[in-house]
């Protein structure tokens, strides 16, 4: 795009959740998003900041960190420039180094959907992913949190099934995880299922006895067992194991990626837009992982409508070969604030839009319904 940005909008959004999202770190029951929009004279383009609250225990990241972020950093150094390829993206990224990722994701990827809709292609087109693979749609997979019973988990997994998700991911942690992964097969079979650690265990011998005795459960993966930079831990763990080991927290950067890939400490990789700082770094995670055979999948936080539409393009790359985190708007939260909203096209698949850019706009009314606080920035005219 050769138009210049003319007006950068950040807006703090607080939207409750339906029920508490709990994992071994802590609970949320409010999402947090910091909505970004970048504005031109052909187009406006859409982004979302989606950190967690300090109480979920993700990760570092806060939304009054990325705000900070945002507004001292990242949109001063957007006023006034253009960008008219995925390269001059990257250059401008670049000098954001200092920023949270999070606060990275939203700018950079709105500044993806401006350069898309003035070249009259979805983000998805934008990537290099072809009109016939697009129209494939994206596997969708149901993800659950911690509850405080067994049955409690049950009732939850079988009332969303009927929706056709493409598999089951639970979350565990020390104390609570054969019990629940022996009594969700016992329940439902032979479905796809997976388990989400979050980086809760240390690699000691209790820990080693867990793992090989989930190996029984024919499980899709194991993601994130240990912690982050546990690398070593992770190789000796995936050694002794016949379940693919996939890391999150680990693929933060290209570089632990493929650290993480050389020691053969996973074979699956989840790719998350926030974590990594947008379409560059995650496109660079995938083509890697593409080059060396081992899988992708696309997971959320999970964001907002924004967020998780971002994440449908990121998941249409023929590398993500297992279905993704996204779920519709309405499994998660009380409202959002895209139009379409996110659904289901069919049972267990998503729609890859193929509108130019994101492929979704605002309802401006919900947006103020939701927002916490708002502040406009605009290019300063020359008299």
């Amino acid at each position: 795009m050769s138009e210049t940005i003319e007006r950068v909008g950040l807006t703090h959004i607080q939207i409750p959740l339906k029920e508490p999202f709990r994992i071994s770190g802590g609970e949320v029951a409010i999402k947090d998003a910091i909505l970004v929009t970048i504005e031109s004279s052909g187009g406006l383009g859409l982004g979302e900041s989606s950190p967690m609250a300090s109480s979920f225990g993700y990760s570092s990241d806060t939304p009054e960190g990325c705000w900070d972020d945002l507004v001292g950093q990242i949109v001063p150094s957007l006023l006034g420039r253009s960008v008219a390829s995925v390269e001059d993206i990257a250059s401008l990224v670049a000098g954001w180094d200092a920023s949270s990722r999070f606060a990275v994701a939203g700018a950079e990827t709105a500044l993806h959907d401006l350069l898309a809709q003035s070249r009259h292609t979805s983000i998805a087109g934008l990537l290099g992913v072809s009109a016939e693979q697009a129209s494939l749609g994206i596997e969708s997979g149901l993800a659950v949190g911690l509850y405080p019973t067994v049955v409690e988990l049950l009732r939850t997994i079988e009332t969303h099934l009927v929706e056709g998700y493409r598999r089951v991911k639970i979350k565990i942690c020390p104390g609570s995880d054969l019990e629940l992964v022996r009594a969700v097969r016992q329940h439902f079979g032979e479905l796809p299922l997976m388990v989400d650690a979050n980086a809760a265990y240390r690699l000691d011998a209790e820990t080693m006895e867990t793992f090989r005795a989930l190996d029984d459960f024919d499980l899709l993966m194991i993601e994130q067992p240990l912690a982050a930079r546990d690398i070593a831990g992770l190789t000796r763990l995936q050694a002794s194991l016949v379940t693919p080991i996939c890391i999150d927290e680990t693929a933060d950067t290209l570089a632990m990626t493929v650290e993480a890939i050389e020691q053969e400490a996973c074979r699956i990789v989840n790719l998350k837009l926030q974590r990594v700082g947008g379409y560059g770094p995650a496109k660079a995670i995938h083509d890697y992982c593409a080059s060396k055979g081992i899988a992708c999948w696309v997971g959320t936080m999970p964001e907002l409508g924004v967020g998780q539409a971002h994440g449908i393009h990121l998941a249409s790359l023929g590398n993500c070969r297992y279905p993704t985190d996204i779920e519709p708007s309405s499994r998660w939260f009380v409202d959002d604030f895209t139009v379409p909203r996110l659904e289901l096209h069919s049972p267990g698949y998503l729609r890859v839009p193929d509108r130019s850019g994101l492929g979704f706009v605002l309802d401006m009314m919900k947006v103020k319904r939701y927002q916490v606080r708002h502040v406009d920035y605009a290019k300063q005219v020359s008299s």
